[in-house]
């Protein structure tokens, strides 16, 4: 199977890999959750709202939310995701809504669907 390469329109650069892509965001929320800071402009900024239109679009899912409300920020949080019948904690983004509202986002399963839609089989 050939490895799928991810492009991030945002910053209109190619990872070779679906790997590569999301170990490099995996770093950006690891590190935002170290240092307990909230990501509001930036390159690394536009690319994870990037990521997560894009995935929101590609799944029909919170459109809604994304028409009413616009995302002002990224921290890094701590939440607990069921992994082969075990709650494992771990580390993932919440986006900063207009509104105040903030909501779990995993980079990796958002990048995941975006390397599928864009190298389909």
């Amino acid at each position: 199977m050939a490895a799928k390469t991810v492009t991030i329109e945002s910053k209109d650069y190619v990872f070779n890999t679906l790997k590569e892509a999301q170990k490099y965001y995996d770093a950006i929320v690891k590190e935002l959750y170290d240092a307990k800071l909230t990501l509001t402009t930036g390159q690394d900024f536009e690319d994870l709202k990037w990521i997560y239109t894009t995935y929101s679009n590609h799944t029909n899912s919170n459109l809604e939310r994304l028409k009413e409300s616009d995302i002002i920020g990224f921290k890094g949080i701590s939440t607990v995701q069921q992994k082969g019948g075990q709650y494992i904690p771990t580390e993932c983004c919440a986006i900063i809504f207009s509104d105040g509202k903030e909501e779990e986002f995993f980079t990796d399963k958002a990048i995941k669907e975006i390397a599928l839609t864009q190298n389909p089989r």
